[in-house]
């Protein structure tokens, strides 16, 4: 028998607890290994612990802590996009020195309260009436110019005198044509060389134009409305004019006078006027300021400028509860391309509308035309007067939960604009004494100070500071860049590839042993 020491015996293999595996699958090892090989050097914290850790438990360590950092950034990040999807607009005060110089002088409209010019009043039944028209046509005509001296949109209670004569023989006539032959012009209403604007002296014919608004026919200033005003533009770059200067004796000045041959003799309307003050491409402004017979009224003005950043666009009118100036209300059609979006302008279309669904017509003396409509007419004037509460009424959207009101009224889906000057006003009056008996009405409108509040409204959370947030994040939790998502992308092409290559050749062998 022979002894064999222990140096000559072949130490045994120590043998892990369990059952030995001895079928190998070549495809799982390969793939292990490249995922092994890809993360061993990745960018992502973590995964190279996870991946070249010897130990077993130690890798599932690091794997639950990959793990628990995905599930922090995910919830991190969906509360990230939640916020960016509210988008929310936040408004701060961008300046409290912005120059007036910047901006355009507000449009002024002056209004009479009289809008016939009894003067014209035989020249108008020659133009309009037919040359064998009896007494009685001419009497329903002149009643027809008394009810037209007060009229404005929504106070047509003076043709309730008038609704339920006899039109047919006017059935023709067109009422904004008659209208506008009847108004004032400049050089019946103004004092000659009495308008300064930013101290120089003009005609008042130069300044002033007449314009369409919500009071009938006016003579404004500084407007872009009608036609007359936009070629003001086309020949002069500075149109609509501005000025540097605030205080009294800065902004315009003009002086009005009244000439009793105007008016008819017995009327009850006296000589006084309505003053808009509006954006120049504002159609009309529902407050007006009453300017009395032998007074001197000085109107400070002191504009607030709002304006909307133009990355608030991806929002939808609905969620930012505006319009820029490009866009449109899908409720309200503008036959008019050149008006832009203004809470007023949709205001304008809305009352015309309502008008065409109640009486199937429009009144453009009055409101923006709506184009292939029908003007209303005499035989149109009993509609318009049982409807005039509906006109005359504008209702507030959701007000009927809150307030009991008898009315009809009308409802119009007019958000504010996006982009607007808002005129906040003081108005001082003070009696003026004229050596002559005739009656006068000075005016000066001006700016109070020269420099304004200019406040903008843009996005809570843009774009940008989505992909500042999302990178923060990123970074806090999983310590990843924009050079992982390509590394990660890479493994995963690279995955893809050898899956695509390996079935490709078990499915070719299947065929070839067939």
């Amino acid at each position: 028998m022979l002894l064999y020491t222990k140096e000559l015996v072949a130490p045994r293999p120590t043998l892990r607890r369990g059952l030995q595996r001895f079928d190998r699958h070549p495809l799982r090892d390969k793939y292990g290994k490249m995922l092994r090989d890809s993360f061993a050097h990745s960018t992502i914290h973590g995964l190279q612990n996870a991946f070249e850790e010897h130990h077993l438990w130690v890798r599932y360590f690091w794997l639950i802590v990959v793990l628990l950092a995905s599930v922090g950034f995910l919830s991190t990040y969906s509360i990230l996009e939640l916020r960016h999807q509210e988008q929310v607009l936040v408004s701060v005060v961008a300046s409290t020195q912005y120059p007036v110089y910047s901006i355009e002088f507000p449009a002024v409209a002056i209004c009479p309260w009289n809008h016939v010019n009894w003067l014209r009043a035989a020249t108008a039944a020659e133009r309009f009436l037919p040359s064998n028209a009896n007494l009685e046509v001419r009497e329903t005509f002149r009643q027809l110019l008394i009810g037209m001296e007060q009229i404005s949109f929504g106070n047509f209670e003076s043709l309730g005198t008038i609704a339920n004569r006899n039109f047919s023989a006017l059935s023709y006539l067109s009422l904004s044509k008659l209208a506008r032959y009847l108004a004032y012009r400049c050089d019946e209403l103004f004092d000659p060389g009495a308008c300064i604007f930013d101290e120089t002296t003009y005609d008042c014919c130069q300044l002033f134009v007449a314009e369409s608004t919500e009071k009938g026919q006016c003579l404004v200033f500084n407007s872009l409305i009608s036609d007359e005003s936009r070629n003001k533009k086309l020949i002069n770059e500075f149109y609509p004019y501005k000025i540097s200067k605030a205080g009294e004796g800065s902004g315009l000045q003009f002086t009005l006078r009244l000439n009793d041959s105007y008016v008819r003799e017995g009327t009850q309307v006296p000589f006084s006027m309505n003053l808009m003050i509006k954006e120049p491409r504002q159609w009309s402004q529902p407050v007006a300021y009453h300017l009395y017979a032998n007074t001197e009224n000085f109107v400070s003005v002191d504009p607030l400028i709002i304006e909307t950043s133009k990355n608030a666009a991806i929002m939808p009118p609905s969620k930012r509860h505006c319009y820029f100036d490009d866009e449109r209300n899908p409720y309200y059609s503008y036959a008019d391309p050149n008006l832009p979006y203004n809470q007023y302008n949709c205001i304008a279309v809305c009352l015309q509308q309502a008008v065409l669904d109640h009486c199937k017509c429009t009144m453009p003396l009055f409101l923006p035309d709506i184009e292939g409509t029908r003007e209303c007419g005499t035989l149109d004037i009993k509609c318009i007067y049982r409807h005039a509460d509906v006109f005359g009424y504008l209702k507030l959207r959701g007000q009927n939960k809150y307030i009991k009101d008898s009315r009809r009224g009308h409802l119009c889906r007019c958000p504010d604009s996006c982009d607007t000057q808002q005129y906040n006003m003081l108005l001082n009056v003070r009696e003026l004494e004229y050596k002559n008996e005739s009656k006068r009405i000075r005016a000066e409108v001006y700016y109070g100070q020269r420099v304004i509040t200019k406040i903008e409204s843009k996005l809570q959370y843009t774009f940008t500071d989505w992909v500042a947030g999302f990178g923060g994040i990123l970074g806090l939790y999983v310590g990843a860049s924009a050079l992982s998502f390509a590394e990660l992308a890479s493994v995963l092409g690279k995955l893809l590839w050898s899956l695509l290559k390996d079935g490709y050749t078990k499915v070719s062998l299947r065929f070839n042993r067939r």
